[in-house]
């Protein structure tokens, strides 16, 4: 076989089809490095979301569900059929259960007493509701979001003793355990992020973040914090150093002020809380570049955002900076009634101006997204149409929101829809 030999004086019709095959071959390697994924990414169990027929306006009509009141999955098809004549185009679904919480009553038997309603490797799966409502709401032309924890993880908190955080007894004047995760500890941040990750891949729509990803004005003393604390400021955290004149009322223990120290504390762990939630929504899109992000927000942090600071580490100010779709403020008006101790007519008064103060904030009113309470957190019984009535009043009074409802068993407020 003759042998081919390739130098400058080769013809020019042979260098130039050679010079078209390596081009050729150049943009074919192009492409599969481009389509080649990497081996940690997590394969989708459904479809993401910018590939599904369910398309929903950027205003959002919600029903977030502590608990559906249907037993079985033909009487959840009936329901969130209800909620759709109702007028929500968005169901926002619990799928972390912690201890003390009631069991979604179409899941499985299970052993858990804490784990997670989605597919997961890592933490203990109570039952996978989360797919089986995906396909239904989907079905019914429903976006599917899902609502998940952060901090507070029951299955972690007894399972790695290393990851609590600490809280500070303003009675005792002691350390003990607070209910929550200790978020200056790398490997929790790693942990958390990893679920996001698993829920991108579900085939979920948006995830709602719950309001736990805060510090309280008592946490943050976790081991990991102190350390964290010590190598940024160069001494030791020490609680006589933040508040001032603690005092007992009605049994409980307060503080009448907060020293400077304390105030630059405060900042400090809302920029920690800041730069995780900025890395967590970067992560989970990785997984689904198109998932809808949406954050819980305190009403103290619209209305007070020093009370945001101090009681909860939380300020809109930098999360804004974050790239999140909706910022959900927990309007709940009676709760607004017993924790400011005010009549009716002026918590919807509060929640005109919660509004009014958070489109002034975030500067568009469809990332807003006010939540009205539709049952009464204490007796467990339904708000009364007309009541309800009154809150979304008092909310369109303050400017044109997105806007959602929450339900704990009881059936969607069928004036939803009549009245936003």
């Amino acid at each position: 076989m003759p042998t081919l030999i390739l130098g400058n004086h080769i013809g020019w019709p042979l260098r130039e089809k050679m010079n078209k095959l390596q081009v050729l071959a150049i943009f074919i390697i192009f492409i599969l490095l481009s389509c080649s994924a990497p081996t940690h990414q997590i394969k989708h169990e459904a479809p993401p979301s910018e590939n599904l027929s369910v398309k929903v306006d950027k205003k959002l009509f919600a029903a977030q569900v502590l608990l559906f009141k249907s037993a079985t999955y033909e009487e959840l098809k009936e329901e969130m059929a209800e909620m759709k004549r109702s007028g929500v185009n968005v169901v926002i679904v619990r799928v972390f259960h912690n201890k003390g919480d009631r069991y979604h009553g179409f899941a499985s038997s299970t052993k858990y007493q804490s784990g997670v309603y989605f597919k997961s490797t890592i933490a203990p799966v109570v039952d996978d509701v989360l797919t089986r409502i995906i396909e239904i709401g989907h079905s019914q032309g429903i976006q599917v979001y899902a609502w998940m924890t952060t901090r507070k993880m029951d299955w972690k908190w007894s399972d790695a003793p290393k990851w609590r955080d600490s809280a500070y007894d303003l009675k005792a004047k002691t350390f003990t355990h607070s209910s929550g995760l200790d978020l200056f500890n790398q490997e929790v941040q790693d942990y958390i992020t990893a679920l996001y990750r698993e829920i991108a891949a579900s085939g979920a729509d948006g995830i709602l973040i719950q309001d736990d990803l805060v510090y309280r004005h008592i946490e943050g003393f976790g081991e990991a914090a102190r350390r964290s604390y010590y190598n940024t400021f160069g001494f030791a955290l020490r609680p006589e150093n933040l508040y001032q004149g603690i005092y007992e009322g009605k049994g409980k223990y307060y503080v009448k002020s907060y020293t400077p120290l304390f105030w630059k504390w405060a900042e400090w762990k809302n920029q920690n809380i800041t730069l995780f939630l900025d890395n967590l929504v970067r992560e989970t899109r990785r997984v689904t570049p198109h998932m809808k992000i949406v954050l819980n927000l305190y009403y103290e942090t619209i209305i007070n955002p020093k009370n945001g600071i101090a009681w909860f580490a939380q300020d809109l100010t930098s999360l804004k900076d974050i790239d999140v779709d909706y910022y959900a403020v927990m309007a709940y008006h009676r709760q607004i009634m017993k924790e400011k101790n005010l009549s009716l007519d002026a918590a919807f008064e509060m929640i005109s101006d919660i509004t009014r103060k958070g489109l002034a904030a975030i500067g568009k009113g469809d990332k807003l997204l006010m939540k009205v309470q539709t049952i009464d957190w204490d007796t467990r019984e339904a708000v009364p149409d007309g009541e309800l009535i009154r809150v979304f009043e008092a909310i369109k009074r303050g400017g044109d929101v997105s806007l959602a409802y929450v339900q704990n068993g009881n059936s969607a407020p069928k004036i939803f829809l009549d009245k936003m």
